[in-house]
């Protein structure tokens, strides 16, 4: 594994609700990783896993953390929790492919990024939320993703450099929203890339209401952060804008499916709870723009 020796790896899972993904997930990023690195597990669920996870290896490390923070908040306090040279991240709903480690590290030994990210496919046997969460999440990133100047690495499947995050602090001070981060990192010219091998599995295992409640609160967030310093009257626009989003994302959603010739049928049973997810989306982004991110409830799992 070229160059890998030398660096140290740091995998930061984040644990929203300890799903029954989750052990699987550890596991998987853990063989990867073997004697290179630390897998950290920063978990919100209130689930104890320290007691589940602490003696199970020494390179598993769980940071227990306030019950309903979001992943880029969980990730953020894992990124701030290590010093490791190289920094993934991702969730406890993901699985890692045979290789993934080695592949992330060749690309960006090869091109000298800052940052790189990896496809996300739909593991076999979703549920039909599972499947819905991924197509409104993880589309984008369905198999081959983009070869392009701008691709922005998935937070839920991307590996940095962590000297190329340094004075970047500011970027995560309340969360590791990736597309902010990327941002700041293009800002001053650095590269973010594209690598096909490294990818990982969405195994779900989720329930529509932690995800209705999770989607709502992302989508404030995005909604708040996209009208930052907009007159109001610009905000209300966006809000009476809101009944069109649900179909320009799922028109977006079709397009990413087509375009990787992946059949529209076997998605057909994620279709209610797709139209709940989106409508949720909508609702959220314009009540951030509005009324912006507001606090959140622990969310019940």
């Amino acid at each position: 594994m070229r160059n890998l020796r030398s660096q140290s790896v740091a995998v930061i899972l984040a644990s929203v609700d300890a799903s029954p993904s989750f052990e699987a997930s550890v596991r998987g990023f853990l063989a990867e990783v073997g004697d290179h690195g630390e897998i950290v597990v920063v978990d919100a669920s209130g689930k104890d896993l320290i007691s589940r996870f602490g003696e199970f290896s020494s390179r598993i490390r769980v940071i227990e953390t306030r019950p309903g923070s979001l992943a880029p908040e969980l990730w953020r306090d894992g990124l701030n929790s290590t010093v490791a040279d190289l920094v993934a991240f991702s969730t406890c709903q993901m699985v890692p492919r045979t290789g993934w480690l080695a592949a992330m590290v060749e690309g960006l030994s090869r091109t000298g990024a800052a940052g790189a990210g990896g496809p996300i496919s739909p593991a076999g046997g979703l549920s039909p939320t599972d499947r819905a969460l991924y197509l409104l999440r993880y589309a984008n990133y369905l198999p081959p993703v983009p070869e392009s100047p701008v691709f922005d690495p998935p937070g839920d499947n991307a590996m940095y450099r962590r000297e190329r995050l340094v004075g970047l602090e500011h970027a995560w001070r309340d969360g590791f929203w990736e597309v902010e981060v990327h941002k700041c990192l293009r800002g001053r010219g650095e590269e973010l890339v594209a690598v096909q091998a490294a990818t990982v599995e969405f195994i779900g295992g989720v329930s529509l209401g932690p995800a209705v409640t999770h989607r709502m609160a992302h989508a404030r967030h995005f909604g708040a952060g996209r009208s930052r310093g907009d007159r109001l009257s610009t905000r209300l626009a966006r809000m009476a804008m809101a009944p069109a989003v649900p179909p320009l994302l799922l028109a977006r959603i079709v397009r990413n499916l087509r375009s990787r010739g992946e059949p529209i049928g076997p998605w057909l049973s994620a279709i209610p709870s797709l139209g709940v997810l989106l409508s949720t989306w909508s609702l959220g982004e314009a009540t951030g723009a509005v009324f912006g991110a507001g606090r959140r409830p622990r969310i019940a799992v």
